[in-house]
């Protein structure tokens, strides 16, 4: 069972680190050049990490992912790729659209086909497509804003 908890900056950062830089590969496969990646460490601040509420989920004692939101809006939510397809991912939407507000919005690449097709179970539709910049990357992608109303 997965435990859902409060993100504790001395106890997690390293493993958020981790986790980020290992799964955020696989969000930019078919999204963006390689040379889209930066390191948690280095674009925390830019893509304002800490605006959000953040939790880690944790499974026999280890992180195996993270989801931030603010407000409306998921901002953040990855898994450790080795607990890919364990329904970790869908534990931490659960717990996070149960705290914010509705109508509730993600914005994910328009190629992370994994990461869209859990929202679409969910519920949420594609409400809007736009060109953007990665941030620090000077990488234009192309992203999808989901949106739920339940």
């Amino acid at each position: 069972m997965l435990s859902i908890r409060e993100y504790i900056h001395q106890l997690d950062w390293d493993n958020l680190c981790r986790i980020h830089d290992s799964a955020r590969l696989f969000e930019l496969d078919g999204s963006a050049p390689e040379k889209a990646f930066l390191p948690l460490a280095e674009c925390y601040k830019e893509e304002e990490l800490f605006d959000s509420s953040i939790f880690v989920g944790e499974q026999n004692g280890e992180i195996v992912g993270f989801v931030a939101f603010c407000d409306n809006s998921i901002t953040w939510l990855y898994v450790e790729p080795k607990f890919f397809r364990n329904g970790y991912g869908r534990m931490l939407l659960d717990f996070v659209l149960n705290r914010i507000s509705k109508p509730a919005s993600v914005t994910v690449l328009n190629n992370n086909f994994r990461a869209i097709a859990l929202y679409k179970s969910c519920g949420f539709k594609v409400h809007s497509e736009k060109k953007g910049i990665i941030p620090l990357t000077n990488v234009e992608v192309i992203s999808l804003k989901m949106v739920l109303s339940r």
